[in-house]
């Protein structure tokens, strides 16, 4: 999958430039990806609740990578757009139809795309026969439980 590079100007990210992991395809490093969600959240000045959801949702979408993309390597980036941010979780698997999905569990899960949509503000899941492109935005919270 050819991969698409956003142009953006600093002031656009509140000064800090995207981060971006490659990382094996592997359990043993979830909690990376997981870790450098729960960082830029805090960066993104996110209430603890927010960096949770997002750290949730990172999750939910490397281990489906890993279970599902029969890949060696993916890649996360993560970028903080004023007081939201937008991870990209991208494989050169195989794809999959979304319509194919049940929304079932069985052996195979079944209740991962549901968590992420549940979690984020934003989902934009491009899958083909070259890869899986995932892009979650989540935004911060207001103070008191609002959406800013």
């Amino acid at each position: 999958m050819e991969r698409e590079i956003a142009e953006t100007r600093n002031e656009e990210v509140g000064g800090l430039d995207p981060v971006s992991l490659v990382l094996p395809s592997s359990a043993e490093y979830v909690m990376l990806a997981r870790l450098v969600a729960g960082q830029v959240g805090r960066l993104a000045g996110f209430e603890p609740e927010d960096v949770y959801d997002l750290k949730l949702a990172v999750t939910e979408a490397v281990t489906n990578v890993i279970r599902h993309a029969a890949v060696d390597t993916y890649e996360v980036e993560y970028r903080v757009i004023g007081r939201a941010v937008e991870v990209t979780v991208t494989d050169a698997g195989g794809g999959f139809q979304r319509s194919d999905l049940t929304g079932e569990p069985d052996e195979q899960g079944g209740f991962g795309l549901t968590v992420i949509e549940n979690l984020v503000d934003e989902l934009i899941l491009d899958s083909k026969g070259d890869g899986t492109r995932m892009k979650m935005v989540r935004r911060a919270s207001e103070p008191g439980g609002r959406e800013a």
